[in-house]
């Protein structure tokens, strides 16, 4: 196999395969399979779970496959200068070079590579702008423990005939409605793992506001197809709980304030927040919010702001990155927080658009 490409575009698609390759293992799992066929070069990576394959166009020389470790040729192929890279695999060894320098690594066979099956089946196609706005607002919400399995997924749900995305941590809830989109499977909720998803919100940030991405569905997997990119996942098996009823109907107190204001104020608070037991505290009171945080090692930290509050005086104290988290989903210049009292959750969500809804429990303080 040879070919010569630019070297930004075959970084771009080599860091796509590298970040899902199975890097915990040993042996051909751990890299990256390069396959070129006249003048397309498709570069893949997978940990068996999730597989990101990238169609690169680059000057094909000679076609053939080869399997590279992956983070090493990133790095690699990133330290060359600017310029027209050359590729060249012969046996059991890679040549990489530009000008003057040369990598020479050494590869994996080709055979001991995983069997991947092709994307295939009907193809659904949805508005990118839509799908991924709701997944920048909901994936912040799944868990990263593998020990909650089912809380490290999205759900993708059917409601009258519209998306609505679902992510929990149990700590959490975000919930967001995708108008104008129908469900993906009308007949079933989809579990999709939140790693999935962030490969798809990464290989949509570049693309053009009428977009659309295609998905595919089997019984085990779903596939996005994303301009050049494919990401496919198995879906997370099990009964997702059942986590709307825990939505409050109604609140008795409100908040409303400027969302800059309040984010430039929370971060300014985290700063003395150093470990997961610390808090923020808020002390709401008519046309004034305090936010404070405390730390009996670093100090303490102070701050009031302007604010529309309706209900009775109150203090509240949050996970600050938890909330800072759910203020920076919303869209729109102002924020709204919805409070029962200081022990049950909270509601975060924009002046008119509900469509994104986010609970938050609160944290116990002494």
């Amino acid at each position: 196999m040879k070919f010569k490409s630019e070297r930004d575009i075959l970084v771009e698609a080599l860091t796509a395969a590298s970040r899902v390759a199975a890097t915990r293992l040993i042996g051909a799992s751990s890299g990256v399979l390069l396959t070129l066929s006249g003048n397309q070069l498709v570069v893949t990576g997978t940990d068996l779970d999730i597989t990101a394959r990238t169609t690169v166009d680059v000057i094909g020389i000679e076609d053939g496959s080869t399997v590279v470790p992956a983070r090493l040729i990133v790095d690699a192929v990133r330290s060359l200068e600017a310029g027209a890279v050359t590729v060249s695999s012969h046996e059991d060894n890679v040549e990489i070079s530009l000008g003057r320098a040369k990598f020479s690594l050494r590869t994996f066979p080709v055979s001991d590579y995983p069997k991947l099956p092709p994307v295939s089946g009907p193809i659904t196609s949805i508005a990118a702008l839509d799908l991924i706005q709701g997944l920048n607002q909901v994936v912040r919400a799944a868990a990263n423990d593998d020990a909650r399995p089912l809380l490290t997924g999205v759900l993708f749900t059917t409601e009258n005939g519209t998306l609505r995305l679902f992510a929990t941590d149990s700590y959490r809830l975000a919930v967001r409605d995708v108008p104008g989109v129908k469900g993906i499977s009308e007949s079933e909720d989809l579990l999709v793992p939140a790693r999935a998803l962030q490969e798809l919100q990464r290989a949509a940030s570049s693309l053009a506001a009428d977009a659309e991405i295609g998905v595919t569905l089997s019984d085990a997997e779903i596939c996005f197809m994303v301009g050049n990119t494919s990401i496919a996942s198995r879906l997370i098996d099990g009964n997702y709980p059942s986590v709307l009823q825990l939505i409050p109907a109604t609140f008795p107190n409100q908040l409303r304030i400027a969302k800059d204001t309040l984010l430039t104020s929370l971060k300014r608070a985290k700063l003395l927040a150093k470990d997961s037991t610390s808090s923020v505290r808020l002390t709401m009171k008519e046309r004034n919010l305090e936010i404070r945080t405390q730390s009996h090692d670093a100090g303490d930290v102070e701050d009031n702001v302007d604010a529309d509050y309706n209900g009775e005086e109150m203090t509240i104290a949050f996970n600050p990155g938890f909330l800072i988290d759910g203020i920076e989903a919303v869209i729109g210049d102002e924020v709204v927080l919805e409070m029962s009292d200081s022990v049950r959750a909270a509601m975060v969500h924009g002046v008119e658009d509900e469509r994104f809804r986010y609970l938050l429990m609160p944290v116990r303080v002494q």
